[in-house]
């Protein structure tokens, strides 16, 4: 009886600890970031979003490959609002689990200066980082991709 008893808990312990974490984990993320980069670019070659939570804001930012660049094409950044009704549309368009269990590289980004394009969610603790081809998706991220796409173009093509 002790013994089933004992691996009841283990089991109850693990399980929920499991559902815990996997809500837990979008819960705690603090922010959510989208650019592009392409290696063979002489002007703003980078170009970026970054949504994050306390405040909720939109940072938009393009900037050049290297610092010796900076000069002729100084980093240009940009602040916007970001609500939380907004911030939680975002998050309802990620599989959290899915995209942690993601390669940190898909295809070839950049081969050929074809262009890369990068997803990063950070937590307090960690930061996750997949990078693809540049204007390509990512299976089962179509929709927050395209809505991480659109975020950029409203608000770094302004800047």
């Amino acid at each position: 009886m002790l013994k089933k008893l004992y691996l009841t808990t283990i089991f109850l312990i693990c399980f929920s600890s499991s559902i815990d974490g996997k809500y837990q984990s979008k819960k705690e993320i603090v922010s959510i970031s989208s650019g592009t980069s392409f290696g063979m670019c002489m002007t703003y070659c980078r170009r970026s979003i970054n949504i994050t939570t306390h405040p909720y804001k939109l940072l938009a930012i393009k900037q050049p490959n290297s610092v010796e660049q900076q000069q002729q094409y100084p980093i240009v950044q940009q602040q916007y609002p970001y609500s939380a009704q907004q911030w939680n549309r975002l998050l309802s368009l990620v599989n959290i689990k899915k995209f942690l269990s993601l390669d940190e590289r898909i295809g070839c980004p950049d081969c050929a200066d074809g262009g890369a394009e990068w997803i990063q969610i950070d937590w307090p603790q960690s930061t996750k980082i997949v990078t693809f081809e540049y204007q390509k998706t990512i299976e089962g991220f179509d929709r927050f991709i395209k809505h991480l796409r659109q975020l950029r173009e409203q608000t770094v093509n302004l800047i």
